[in-house]
């Protein structure tokens, strides 16, 4: 008797996370054959895309993108979004650029810079719910001052720290941990911890809770705003770490360096199956829209296409992977066809 309950509750254990796995492989197939059909046909075509420094440099572009997207998922889940990011990505790389390069400790000059994104997400959130302005009205308006901000305190000019040399820049640059690009591991890191959170903790309920329903789970008890501020201040946090390891990758802080940021961002959480109206998504969703569009650039990098026509292939591969995920298109295109 002991035996066979044993082997129940071994079952009763293994089944929730088969129900996971299961789950989450229904939920991200199209996107899973997008990459095994991308990767097959780079090993006819470019067959050196398989090479571990091409691999490197795919997982060591990716992080950047991969890391600003982990965190505005978790806005964008509660309904919201921040065009901000790309500015906080450049005003970080060039707080850290100038401290670094002043002789200031480098630990201080990551705290700061991340305590720039920490400000940026409470200004943003504060519009966003105590001025009850739009979202993409509100990081829209922060972008434009993060951005002008970003040229006034270098003056437009490029900040070089090239002689500052420690492990922790080296590692949030260019160093490895075996043959594993540092940033990647970072990026790695947060996916996991933010999987985990949305999942299993109550914070990561409150989040889809607030873009499922926002006057739901107000009436629920929820501190809607405490949890859209926590959003909007991890999105910031994320976006100027991404800013720190650009700086530390290049020597350098740029004022222009988050032009492409938060669309790159949006479009690889779109592609991953996040819903822009929030309640929906998954981070590890995000996780691989992002190195689908990071192998897609590389591949055509490999190619010789032109970078106008990389652009071009990037919107395709966001329709299409929106069309094949989206399991309710024939009900759109037959409510569209009768209202014709």
């Amino acid at each position: 008797m002991m035996r066979f309950r044993n082997v129940a509750e071994k079952n009763g254990r293994q089944k929730p996370i088969e129900k996971n796995l299961f789950g989450f492989a229904r939920q991200n197939i199209m996107l899973l054959v997008l990459l095994v059909v991308a990767l097959t046909l780079v090993l006819v075509l470019v067959p050196q895309f398989f090479s571990s420094l091409n691999i490197a440099n795919v997982a060591r572009q990716s992080s950047v993108t991969g890391i600003i997207a982990v965190g505005m998922t978790f806005v964008i889940l509660t309904g919201g979004i921040d065009l901000s990011v790309g500015g906080t990505l450049a005003v970080a790389g060039i707080l850290f650029s100038i401290m670094a390069r002043s002789g200031c400790n480098i630990v201080l000059c990551l705290a700061c810079s991340l305590l720039a994104g920490v400000i940026v997400g409470m200004v943003n959130a504060i519009g966003v719910e105590f001025f009850g302005i739009q979202p993409f009205i509100m990081t829209l308006a922060t972008a434009s001052i993060i951005n002008g901000a970003a040229f006034l305190i270098c003056n437009g000019i490029p900040v070089e720290f090239n002689q500052v040399q420690t492990p922790l820049v080296d590692f949030l640059g260019n160093g490895n941990v075996g043959l594993v690009p540092g940033p990647f591991i970072l990026f790695l890191a947060m996916t996991v911890a933010s999987a985990v959170i949305l999942r299993y903790t109550p914070f990561g309920r409150y989040v889809y809770s607030v873009g499922s329903s926002f006057e739901g789970a107000r009436l629920a008890g929820i501190r809607t705003t405490r949890v859209v501020l926590s959003t909007y201040v991890i999105c910031g946090v994320c976006a100027a770490l991404g800013g720190v390891i650009t700086a530390c990758r290049l020597y350098v802080g740029h004022p222009v360096a988050g032009g492409s940021a938060a669309l790159d961002a949006i479009a690889s959480i779109v592609i991953g199956g996040t819903r822009l109206s929030g309640g929906r998504g998954t981070v590890v969703g995000t996780a691989l829209g992002v190195l689908l569009m990071t192998v897609t650039a590389n591949i055509l990098n490999l190619l010789g296409i032109s970078s106008y026509v990389q652009q071009v292939v990037k919107g395709f591969i966001i329709i299409v992977a929106i069309l094949l995920s989206n399991k309710s298109i024939k009900s759109y295109v037959q409510r569209a066809w009768r209202g014709m």
